[in-house]
């Protein structure tokens, strides 16, 4: 399914936005993920680069704090700055929807630096032939929130994580290998 540069996505009418999670706090990491380099490429970009490869059109969600370094980065209209009604990802997904809230949301962090095309374009085609709440791989049986696609996003009252809003409707599952979910939170 890579094709490159692909604006966008479309399945029965539905589209599919790819966005990178990167406004957490780094605390384990000491410093900004994204802003780490692989190759000489910050891994906000090679994140933003897989999912443009499987022909998503990508936003990054950053925090307040990151504006500055991102916005060097990024065209400002990619970059979409986490609100603060929730904590942790969560805050980030739904900052994202609150801007665009009819595309399906494809979600990877910033830090996934492992994920294949592969993984993503598998991840796409469950979701091109299905009608489920979500879709997300299953590792050591957990279904993993990074590199999950999200297509109902409930009044969030309760639901206080990804995978708490995940877990709240009907979901495909997909089986995954661990490698490619694998989260630097330290060097």
């Amino acid at each position: 399914m890579s094709t490159g540069t692909r604006d966008n996505i479309r399945s029965s009418g539905r589209d599919l936005l790819g966005i990178v999670l990167c406004g957490g706090e780094s605390r384990r990491m000491g410093r900004d993920k994204g802003l780490l380099q692989t190759d000489g490429r910050p891994w906000v970009l090679r994140m933003g680069e897989k999912l443009a490869q499987c022909g998503l059109s990508v936003v990054y969600s950053i925090n307040k704090r990151q504006v500055p370094a991102y916005s060097a980065l990024l065209p400002a209209d990619r970059l979409v700055i986490d609100d603060e009604v929730q904590e942790g990802p969560l805050k980030g997904l739904l900052s994202v929807h609150r801007l665009y809230p009819a595309p399906d949301l494809l979600v990877v962090a910033c830090d996934m630096q492992d994920l294949d095309a592969e993984t993503i374009d598998v991840l796409i085609a469950a979701w091109q032939a299905g009608d489920a709440d979500g879709y997300a791989y299953e590792v050591e049986g957990f279904l993993q929130p990074f590199c999950a696609i999200y297509t109902r996003f409930p009044p969030v009252g309760g639901i206080l994580s990804l995978s708490a809003l995940l877990r709240s409707g009907s979901i495909r599952s997909l089986p995954g290998d661990a490698k490619a979910f694998h989260n630097y939170n330290t060097l």
